[in-house]
C-alpha cells in the first residue's frame, strides 16, 4: 500500500494537446519553451564569446559601469568579473518553462477605418472548427473599461485560431501568456489560466493586442510565429506570509551565505549555487 502511494506521488502529471487540423502536428508541433531559440539570446551568446563580459572595461566607452556598482567601499573592480546577460538565471529559466505554440500559417492584416478596424487574409481558407483563423471581439467588449489603452493598439482584441485543444491533468491549471522575452512588438498575447474542470481547454483560441492603427497597413505574421506560451501550475493556491525583517531569525545568515555565493569570485557558478542551496534544504 506504502509503495502505491508513492507511486502516485511520485508520478508525473501529463498535459496533452489535441491537434484538430490533421498534419498541423507534424508540421507546426507544440514544443517544449526550451527548444525554442530567440535570436535575440543567439546574439547575446555569441556576444559574450566575441566580447566577454558585459562589465568588462573595454565596454565603457559608450556606457559606465561605475555609478551602478559602488559599494560602501567604492566602485567594484569589475576588470576580471564574468557577466554576461546571455548567462543570467533568471532569464535562463523563464525562456526554458512550458511550451511554446506557434502560428501555423501565414496571416496578413491590414488596419482600415481610422486604427479602428483590421482585415485579414491567408494564403488558403483554413478553419479551425466553426472558426476562421482570426475573429474579433467588438470594440465595446474590452477596450472603454480601460483608464490606460496601450499606445498606437486597435481598440478590439484579435483572436487567433490555432487548431488545439488541450486536456489539463487533475490539480492543475493551465497559465497561457505571452512568449517571455518574444523579440516581436506588432502584437502582444493576453494572459490567462484554463480550468481543467470547465472541460477540453480552448488552448488555441488565443487573445492578442494589435499593435498597429496606421490605415492600410499590411503585416504579416509568418508561419512559425511564436503565439503563446503556456506553463503548468498546481490549482491550489499556495499559503503565503509576510515576515518583518526583524522577525526573521533566518534572514542576515542567509544573505550573507548568499553574497558570499553570488558576489564572492569572479567567475560565477550557477551549477554549485543550486547544489549548495539543495544540500541546505531548499
Amino acid at each position: 500500500m506504502i509503495n502505491k502511494i508513492k507511486k502516485l506521488m511520485d508520478k508525473k502529471p501529463k498535459l496533452e494537446f489535441i491537434c484538430t487540423s490533421p498534419g498541423v502536428e507534424k508540421v507546426w508541433p507544440i514544443i517544449r519553451a526550451s527548444d525554442y531559440k530567440h535570436a535575440w539570446f543567439k546574439k547575446a551568446v555569441q556576444d559574450m564569446k566575441t566580447n566577454g563580459s558585459i562589465a568588462a572595461p573595454h565596454r565603457r566607452e559608450w556606457e559606465s559601469q561605475d555609478e551602478h556598482r559602488g559599494g560602501p567601499d567604492g566602485p567594484r573592480s569589475t576588470d576580471n568579473e564574468k557577466r554576461h546577460s546571455a548567462k543570467c538565471p533568471a532569464l535562463l529559466m523563464v525562456q526554458n518553462t512550458g511550451w511554446i505554440m506557434r502560428l501555423h500559417q501565414d496571416v496578413k492584416l491590414k488596419t482600415f477605418g481610422d486604427g479602428e478596424d483590421v482585415n485579414f487574409a491567408t494564403p488558403f481558407q483554413a478553419y479551425t472548427g466553426k472558426n476562421p483563423i482570426m475573429s474579433k471581439h467588438m470594440t465595446h467588449a474590452f477596450y472603454p473599461f480601460f483608464e490606460n489603452w496601450p499606445k498606437d493598439t486597435l481598440k478590439k482584441i484579435i483572436k487567433i485560431h490555432i487548431p488545439w485543444y488541450a486536456r489539463i491533468p487533475k490539480g492543475y491549471k493551465l497559465l497561457q501568456t505571452h512568449p517571455f522575452l518574444l523579440d516581436d512588438n506588432r502584437f502582444t498575447t493576453l494572459s490567462g489560466v484554463l480550468d481543467p474542470q470547465l472541460g477540453l481547454a480552448g488552448v488555441g483560441t488565443i487573445p492578442v493586442y494589435w499593435h498597429c492603427v496606421d490605415d492600410e497597413k499590411e503585416i504579416t505574421l509568418k508561419a512559425g510565429t511564436p503565439i503563446a506560451q503556456f506553463i503548468l501550475i498546481p490549482k491550489e493556491e499556495p499559503d503565503f506570509t509576510q515576515v518583518d525583517v526583524n522577525e526573521d531569525k533566518m534572514f542576515n545568515k542567509e544573505y550573507a551565505m548568499n553574497q558570499i555565493l553570488m558576489a564572492g569570485t569572479f567567475d560565477r557558478s550557477y551549477p554549485k549555487i543550486r547544489e549548495f542551496w539543495k544540500k541546505y534544504g531548499w
